[in-house]
């Protein structure tokens, strides 16, 4: 959701940790369920302890900085770059938190890339602990918890990660053998904005006389098979000029790592867990090279489908001749009805919102209809999370901040961004909306986005969108030439955590 505060498309978002203070629980929600009435669940900080006040200590949150125009902190400080509307909530939610609890709310952005986790393992090197709460990149927590530099969330008393504020996706997703040494929830913005998903014009549904993708969608027949036929009926070499340029009409426009969102959204996983919780490679399935294979056929069918990053594809070199980015070029693709649908991450809404342009948001297809929901992956490279470090000054008081922030996010950051900002300035109809809730609803994390398991060059998360786009399918033949090295580095990671225990 920070990105989709920020206004721009770079294109769908791409795509990566420890000592307890308790025995961990067997499960997050076993560690940290309490007994309480229906009344006091709806009551602001009802489960942090009732007598605690920090008499105006400072709590600290290290976050991307502005470095990254796009993909920067803007939920914990009010940001000039971010909506008013946003500002004001933020505001709000660190005066609940600060009035209730005793503490002012700081933050120290970062200066580049590399300077979360130099930031991080400086601070717990040097024995000064400065920082309370850290706010990296998903991709990034998981090197630094692997190393041993966050506390497992499961063992603060506090955290309470069983509870609706934090994103139960992440929960389970993200833990290695019960524990969790980072999550997401209602503080976190920016999985909001990596989320993977489709736009589509309406004006060209009603146009051509298709059916209506918001009732496909409710009634369980959005599919893969579904939007190809429905591509295919409006694709045509339009601009006058032989060949498909990126100024003739598509039916589907998709970039490189959608490929694998599409798999996700096919109801398949990289990895799954075992009954230890540890990940296991979840690609050794003939169900799974069949659904791959019906995803190479779609986006290589150059008749109704634009490779929008395919840098020897008609679309990129001919927007790049036209002197457009072939991000700005897809944006526009859509607006000027020249696109059916548009794969992206949720922030790219926000840079077609600014067109005068009759537009959907669809979760990414269905296999088949048998499935039982839709799933959108969330692309974790640039998807910030939080974590608590082991050298904190006061873990006590982190605890019961996280949580607090956590808490009282839902109700003002998080609904100024999703419901005001998103739905209600971006959004043009209420069915839209709906389609949030079930793309925000069936957000999927997967292990394999986090760690660079696989043979040199070639990994687990990175194979599919290779071969997407080349020219021959090799998802079975690639596999087997990585899956030994898939396996051993996914074993030298348990071992790592291991470790730490």
């Amino acid at each position: 959701m920070l990105v989709f505060v920020l206004v721009l498309a770079a294109g769908a978002c791409a795509g990566t940790p420890a000592e307890e203070s308790k025995e961990p629980a067997s499960t997050p929600s076993e560690n940290n369920s309490q007994e309480t009435s229906a009344e006091e669940s709806h009551e602001l900080f009802y489960n942090l302890p009732k007598d605690v006040n920090y008499e105006g200590e400072t709590v600290t949150f290290l976050v991307v900085g502005d470095y990254s125009e796009l993909y920067k902190s803007v939920e914990v400080m009010p940001q000039e770059s971010s909506y008013e509307t946003l500002q004001r909530a933020v505001q709000d939610r660190n005066n609940l938190v600060s009035e209730r609890f005793g503490v002012e709310i700081t933050e120290v952005r970062t200066t580049s890339g590399a300077d979360m986790l130099d930031k991080i393992r400086s601070s717990s090197m040097s024995g000064v602990s400065e920082y309370d709460i850290v706010m990296p990149y998903m991709y990034d927590a998981a090197t630094l918890s692997m190393e041993g530099y966050f506390f497992d969330l499961n063992t603060l008393e506090n955290v309470h990660l069983d509870q609706p504020y934090y994103d139960q996706n992440s929960v389970k997703g993200f833990s290695i053998r019960h524990k969790n040494y980072f999550a997401s929830g209602d503080l976190c913005l920016l999985d909001y904005a990596c989320t993977h998903a489709l736009v589509f014009n309406k004006d060209m549904i009603d146009e051509h006389n298709l059916e209506s993708p918001y009732d496909l969608v409710k009634n369980h027949q959005w599919t893969l098979d579904k939007m190809e036929e429905m591509a295919h009926g409006v694709a045509s070499d339009s601009d006058g000029t032989e060949g498909m340029g990126y100024l003739d009409t598509y039916g589907f426009l998709v970039n490189r790592n959608f490929a694998a969102s599409m798999f996700v959204g096919c109801g398949f996983r990289l990895t799954e867990k075992n009954a230890d919780d540890e990940p296991i490679v979840a690609l050794g399935k003939e169900s799974a090279a069949n659904a791959f294979d019906k995803i190479f056929q779609l986006v290589n069918d150059k008749t109704s489908v634009g490779r929008i990053d395919d840098t020897a594809g008609p679309y990129f070199t001919s927007a790049t001749a036209g002197g457009k980015s072939c991000w700005v070029a897809a944006t526009e693709s859509v607006a000027n009805k020249k696109a059916l649908f548009r794969a992206l991450a949720i922030i790219d809404v926000f840079d077609l919102g600014e067109y005068d342009c009759n537009f959907g948001i669809l979760p990414t297809p269905m296999l088949d209809k048998n499935q039982d929901d839709y799933l959108c992956r969330v692309s974790t490279v640039l998807s910030s999370c939080v974590a608590i470090p082991v050298n904190v000054k006061d873990k006590d008081m982190a605890s019961i901040v996280l949580d607090a922030m956590m808490q009282a996010s839902t109700d003002t950051s998080k609904k100024a961004y999703f419901q005001t900002i998103l739905k209600e300035r971006k959004i043009q109809d209420n069915e839209s909306e709906e389609m949030l809730d079930i793309i925000f609803g069936g957000r999927v994390y997967d292990l394999a986005y986090l760690y660079d398991w696989g043979g040199s060059g070639v990994t687990l998360s990175s194979f599919m969108d290779g071969i997407a786009f080349s020219d021959s399918n090799t998802f079975v033949s690639t596999w087997d030439s990585i899956s030994k090295a898939t396996e051993q580095s996914i074993a030298g990671t348990i071992e790592a955590y291991r470790s730490l225990e």
